[in-house]
């Protein structure tokens, strides 16, 4: 999607987070204010070479740029598989863990099903780490609850994509944005043939379009 992106004539910053890109242990032992700052960082060089910047996040990253964007004036915001809430099982589950105050171990899940992504002939293109960091996930659990208070410093256009069989984060996080950000001006679209890899999946013409017109739109003089 983001070569797309590009190609409509938008420059593209896509930074690799601390723990991302090295292994599964380097992510596990990172929180969500490590992620943060390297987001922040990133986010300050690209406002220095550019007059105006439009952020979109994918998965944990959308709660990136959903507390970017309530720090700073941003032209817009995607956030793409919304991890604002995660599917049931996995809330319930770290949900027992936080009540409980339980410390999880340094554990490592091996994802049931791989990516999630509903075109399986995109798996051997995906290259991501094979277990889930289970302190790392819990990370995004509750970065996601603490998030919610905040999200009313938004103001900017948001449009929120969501893969409708979606089994990490819940479709209804997406929904959720539009009563929890600061703006009216939300729009939020599900994917009916699509899971969490929505960039990737069945629909990703459709979604890079949908991006792109929403650049087009908050970047108009």
């Amino acid at each position: 999607m983001l070569d797309r992106v590009r190609a409509a004539g938008f420059p593209v910053d896509a930074p690799t987070l601390p723990g991302h890109g090295t292994s599964p242990r380097d992510l596990q032992n990172r929180t969500f204010e490590d992620w943060l700052a390297g987001a922040r960082e990133a986010f300050e060089k690209t406002r220095a070479a550019h007059e105006r910047v439009a952020l979109i996040g994918f998965s944990m990253g959308s709660l990136l740029a959903l507390s970017l964007a309530a720090e700073n004036d941003v032209a817009g915001l995607v956030v793409i598989g919304c991890a604002l809430r995660l599917s049931g099982p996995l809330r319930a589950a770290f949900g027992i863990a936080s009540a409980a105050r339980v410390r999880l171990p340094d554990a490592y899940v091996k994802k049931p099903f791989g990516p999630d992504i509903r075109d399986k002939t995109l798996l051997a293109s995906i290259t991501a780490y094979d277990t889930n960091p289970v302190r790392a996930a819990m990370e995004v659990h509750r970065a996601g609850r603490a998030l919610a208070a905040r999200l009313a410093s938004v103001r900017c256009p948001v449009l929120a994509l969501h893969g409708a069989r979606d089994r990490v984060c819940s479709p209804s996080a997406s929904h959720a944005l539009v009563d929890l950000v600061g703006t009216r001006d939300v729009r939020v679209r599900t994917y009916a043939r699509s899971g969490h890899m929505l960039a990737l999946d069945f629909d990703r013409e459709e979604v890079a379009a949908d991006v792109i017109r929403f650049l087009e739109r908050v970047n108009a003089p």
